[in-house]
């Protein structure tokens, strides 16, 4: 059971790594400016919270959801966003080092 654990979880983090990988080449070669890409992908990942957020919170006063689940959600709602932000991050940082800018100041 553990082996299969351990399994899982590797086949998780490289499906996250190669996601991640995957996003930052396709931004690399994205056949728009980076500026362009980086608005778009980051009104989609808005729009996509906001309407996760939305559905979260129209089912407030639905008996059928527990807290826990609520709270869960919002765990990955918030998970989400933060590694959005961190992939887009990395991927402007990229940007900057192939055009020739120096490294941004991090928050």
């Amino acid at each position: 059971m553990e082996q299969q654990d351990k399994y899982y979880k590797g086949l998780f983090f490289g499906a996250v790594l190669g996601a991640a990988a995957g996003t930052i080449m396709g931004l690399i070669f994205a056949p728009r400016k980076g500026t362009e890409t980086q608005q778009i992908i980051s009104g989609k990942i808005k729009n996509a919270l906001d309407k996760a957020n939305d559905l979260y919170e129209g089912n407030e006063h639905d008996e059928a959801y527990s807290n826990e689940a609520k709270t869960r959600s919002q765990e990955i709602i918030d998970t989400a966003r933060d590694e959005a932000k961190k992939i887009l991050n990395e991927a402007n940082s990229i940007i900057r080092e192939i055009k020739g800018y120096p490294k941004a100041k991090e928050n």
